[in-house]
């Protein structure tokens, strides 16, 4: 029967992506980039789940979610293990004072 080695007939779900932005994920995605890791939020080629990578020092960590609750709780696990040793401040660390640098002045 043709058509049936890669799927049964029928078509997968498309998971919302709208949905898991309407949770607390992008406040988690930008606590986790205030603290300088990168987060890439993409889908699946069939838009089946929701992929999200997290790159820190050129090793990352990459899962896939159908739901945003497990989304959100494996967002707020890599703040907690990323922020245990001191990577960077979170959002809501006050940030480092830098001093200004003296611009030299044009003489005319």
């Amino acid at each position: 029967m043709a058509g049936t080695l890669f799927s049964n007939g029928s078509k997968p779900a498309v998971v919302d992506l709208r949905a898991f932005m309407d949770t607390s994920i992008p406040e988690l995605v930008a606590e986790l980039v205030q603290m300088g890791v990168l987060v890439s939020v993409g889908t699946t080629r069939d838009r089946g789940a929701v992929s999200l990578t997290i790159t820190s020092d050129g090793a990352y960590d990459r899962e896939y979610f159908r739901d945003p609750v497990d989304a959100a709780d494996y967002l707020r696990r890599a703040a907690k293990a990323l922020g245990g040793p001191g990577l960077g401040e979170s959002e809501t660390q006050a940030p480092a004072v830098q001093t200004p640098t003296r611009r030299r002045q044009k003489l005319t």
